[in-house]
């Protein structure tokens, strides 16, 4: 009797522990389909995207691409309504009276490919527009340049840039302009510049950004270019695709001062996924790995000019595999927006990652089909709903309908 009570019990066991199991993996599956359905509901934006320098070199980013981090197809997986298009000009590979032109022609191929695809696809001039693509289903394609370089110290060249459908204009990229200086410059060569921040001009390009409904993208500018950018706007200003400076100190990341800054302004910083920006250990582990393929890389300038583009991408694809060992977790963005949050909060952050702009992204958030994940770490975080649409793409919605209209 007392073997008969055992087998009964030990099954009886089994039975709870199969349906505790049973249990447990519908809960799992419950929460995970939960966050799904709020990330697809949710209004999903980015802030900053190079992916049009790859069409610009003949890639098809309508299709789906095995080596970029977005195209159409991963805008759909990942559950995008707005990404801002870059428009950024090479000061490497373009010249003087050249930059205008470039920018004018990889505006006219964001048209052309939103002409293909109607229906999918569209430049938002307006608020309104972002709300009726939004309800359609069609991807916003905002336009935003980076590098006050293209408007070619002509007041003119930054209207007629708007009248295209411009909305955004980043002062400075890497390298400083007549009127604005950069952060890399300020930075590293400091010595060497004749003046800091903005000049006369440089003030008369903001408050004419103002004018035209143009949002002031001070990612890449230097911190007196931040500091002169804050004293005169009137506008809600943005850092497109910075991160954090107290958690990787780098020219690239804001400090604490100017996030309060941002924040008093009304203001949204987009945080960067770039490894290097985001993990201050990273560009030390990535030299190491980067020295191994130095004679390949050489070959590869043989081939391609080492300044463009093509260089660029082969050199990422030969590597990326090696460096992505070395590369930190995403839990390192959701550092970053975390901190800011808490710093400043909830409405002033959002997402500005740099897809395709950069050779390597952290690991879970290869590419652009991965942005649920975000939205399902920010929950696990204890971030409210209201919160995580905000910093999905809310934010980003304020600032549009605030400065643009």
């Amino acid at each position: 009797m007392g073997l008969i009570y055992l087998w009964m019990e030990e099954g009886q066991n089994l039975f709870n522990m199969k349906n505790f199991i049973f249990t447990s993996m519908f809960i799992l599956l419950a929460c995970d389909q939960k966050q799904t359905n709020f990330h697809e509901a949710s209004f999903v934006a980015d802030t900053h995207n190079d992916v049009l320098l790859r069409s610009m070199t003949g890639r098809d980013i309508l299709t789906d691409l095995p080596e970029s981090h977005s195209d159409l197809v991963k805008f759909k997986k990942g559950g995008m309504d707005l990404q801002v298009f870059s428009i950024w000009v090479s000061p490497y590979e373009f010249g003087d009276g050249e930059y205008f032109s470039r920018a004018n022609a990889m505006i006219s191929q964001l048209e052309s490919l939103c002409k293909q695809v109607p229906k999918q696809w569209a430049i938002p001039l307006n608020y309104q527009d972002v709300v009726y693509n939004e309800q359609h289903n069609i991807l916003s394609c905002a336009i935003g340049v980076e590098g006050g370089h293209s408007i070619e110290n002509s007041l003119d060249k930054l209207e007629s840039l708007q009248k295209r459908g411009m909305r955004y204009l980043g002062l400075t990229w890497n390298n400083s302009t007549d009127w604005a200086t950069s952060a890399k410059d300020e930075t590293i060569n400091k010595d060497k510049l004749s003046f800091t921040g903005l000049t006369g001009f440089g003030k008369d390009v903001v408050m004419r950004c103002n004018q035209l409904g143009v949002i002031v993208d001070v990612s890449h500018a230097g911190e007196q270019t931040f500091w002169d950018v804050l004293e005169i706007t009137n506008k809600p200003i943005i850092a497109s695709h910075s991160s954090v400076d107290a958690l990787c100190p780098h020219y690239r990341n804001l400090t604490d001062e100017q996030l309060l800054g941002i924040k008093n302004n009304g203001g949204v910083v987009f945080v960067n996924f770039y490894p290097g920006y985001i993990d201050s250990t990273y560009e030390k582990k990535a030299a190491t790995v980067k020295a191994t393929f130095k004679e390949m890389s050489d070959s590869l300038a043989q081939l391609y000019n080492p300044d463009g583009d093509e260089f660029w991408y082969k050199e990422s694809e030969m590597m990326n595999s090696a460096l992505q060992k070395v590369v930190p977790n995403v839990d390192a963005v959701i550092d970053h927006i975390d901190y800011i949050a808490t710093l400043i909060g909830a409405d002033h952050v959002g997402i500005g990652a740099d897809w395709d702009g950069v050779g390597i992204l952290p690991n879970g958030i290869e590419n652009i089909t991965k942005m649920p994940v975000i939205t399902e770490k920010l929950l696990e975080r204890g971030y409210s709903e209201k919160d995580v649409a905000k910093i999905l793409g809310g934010n980003f919605k304020r600032i549009f309908k605030d400065v643009v209209g």
